[in-house]
């Protein structure tokens, strides 16, 4: 871990509000992962951003990218929709390139994911590529509840953006 993601690592989970304070995150029944607040932002090999702050949410993917694109100009940036997702295009898109630059897939629309996308994001949790990170961004609501559920068990080695 660099200095930075120490640093960030250290800080306790807050969320941002409407009225521009802090609060603390909640932790959701049965999470085990780390619960950041949208400003504290690090690499995982599975990064969920969950919740309705669609400006939060998005500032916090683009802080990611960033600091990715700071550590390593030849970073790979991907998008997948999860509702029109095509069935392999995860595992395409994270397997190893020739000159093994680490990629991001940034996936949107996990709440309104297609069944073929909930079953292959399920078995990509089992063995995560390694120097892929993969953001899912899930903005509410009950579809993609087992997803959620295994990614806050803690398999995958993942982080949760509250």
């Amino acid at each position: 871990m660099t200095p930075k993601e120490s640093a960030l690592a250290a800080r306790p989970a807050t969320t941002g509000s409407r009225s521009g304070k802090a609060a603390p995150a909640r932790a959701a029944k049965g999470t085990v992962i780390p619960q950041l607040g949208w400003h504290q932002v690090r690499p995982a090999p599975i990064v969920l951003v969950s919740g309705t702050e669609t400006f939060l949410a998005e500032r916090a993917i683009r802080q990611l990218r960033d600091f990715l694109k700071l550590e390593d100009p030849s970073l790979e940036i991907s998008d997948v929709q999860a509702d029109s997702y095509a069935p392999g295009e995860l595992l395409t898109l994270a397997s190893p390139s020739l000159f093994g630059e680490p990629r991001l897939i940034r996936v949107s629309n996990v709440e309104k994911c297609s069944d073929t996308f909930l079953v292959e994001a399920l078995d990509y949790l089992e063995n995560p590529a390694d120097d892929t990170y993969v953001v899912l961004r899930h903005g509410g609501g009950v579809r993609g509840k087992k997803l959620l559920d295994t990614i806050r068990s803690g398999l995958g080695g993942a982080i949760e953006v509250v």
